[in-house]
């Protein structure tokens, strides 16, 4: 039996929510399994963030699922016409009844709906474990639903290589949503990032170009065509295959980094941002990360 070298464990029990995902790590794991794992904890976080805030998740994907029947798939420039619908009356209604008339949640409602959209076209706006890179990688994973605490909390451990990440979260009576899915969120990006790197890909590459073409942007219609038309640009092209340092299975994958960082470098949120919580809820204070698990008690 192979040696274990490292640990990746995602444990959540909020409500009537649990998740529980584990991957032991030795000297025969593939790195793109380890990198599929770390997308998995992804997708558990991302969603249940949305879903804590209180965002009726199913009325937006009703909306959305007309909105782009008609519409090209595979396209990234039909996001634009999506973005530019953000403030007509009918996307107004909707995010109306998904936030219930909260105008704290509005923007997250809205947020939903573009990523949703995406999502009926066909594309992806992170790597995805669909992705042609993990063709024939499974991983090793355990998904058994044991929790290891019986109080309310969030842990997520991550030992691999050099890599070392712990983000824990004791949960009680006073615990706030929005403090909920600011952990989600960050454990989200933490994910999103390492992924991208252990799965191979120069991500420096990728974000100095995004850097440099969304420099003195901001958030707009215009500016969103000007990053979805510079996917398919000489520059960016080159900055792709460049990140996949000869791994020709990689090109999907970097162009959809890419594709997200800039996003993210123009303020434009398909996710729950820890950045858009702080602004919609000014008294949210991001709990510092715990040193023990949630319920365990500390040692005399």
């Amino acid at each position: 039996m192979a040696e274990s070298t490292g640990s990746i464990e995602f444990f959540a029990r909020y409500n009537s929510w649990i998740a529980a995902r584990t991957m032991d790590i030795n000297e025969g794991t593939a790195p793109k399994d380890v990198a599929r794992f770390l997308i998995a904890v992804r997708e558990d976080a991302d969603r249940k963030a949305f879903e804590i805030l209180g965002i009726n998740l199913k009325e937006i994907d009703a909306y959305s699922d007309t909105a782009t029947k008609n519409l090209p798939k595979g396209s990234y420039m039909e996001l634009v016409s999506i973005y530019k619908t953000l403030g007509s009356a009918d996307v107004e209604e909707v995010v109306n009844r998904a936030s219930y008339a909260r105008e704290e949640l509005k923007p997250f409602a809205k947020a939903y709906l573009l990523r949703s959209a995406l999502e009926k076209l066909g594309l992806d706006h992170y790597i995805t474990r669909k992705n042609r890179a993990f063709a024939g990688n499974g991983g090793t994973t355990k998904s058994d639903g044991q929790v290891p605490f019986q109080s309310q909390g969030i842990v997520f451990t991550a030992k691999y290589g050099e890599w070392i990440s712990i983000k824990k979260m004791s949960i009680d009576g006073r615990t706030k949503p929005e403090e909920v899915a600011a952990h989600l969120s960050s454990i989200r990006m933490a994910c999103e990032r390492k992924s991208a790197e252990i799965l191979g890909l120069d991500t420096g590459i990728l974000e100095s170009y995004a850097a440099d073409m969304t420099a003195n942007m901001r958030k707009s219609a215009a500016n969103l065509e000007k990053i979805t038309r510079a996917l398919d640009e000489a520059g960016a092209i080159k900055a792709a295959e460049d990140s996949c340092k000869g791994d020709q299975s990689l090109s999907d994958a970097a162009r959809t980094y890419l594709f997200s960082i800039m996003l993210r470098n123009l303020k434009l949120d398909l996710e729950v941002s820890p950045d858009t919580l702080m602004d919609m809820f000014p008294g949210l204070k991001i709990p510092k990360p715990r040193g023990r698990m949630p319920g365990q008690k500390k040692r005399q």
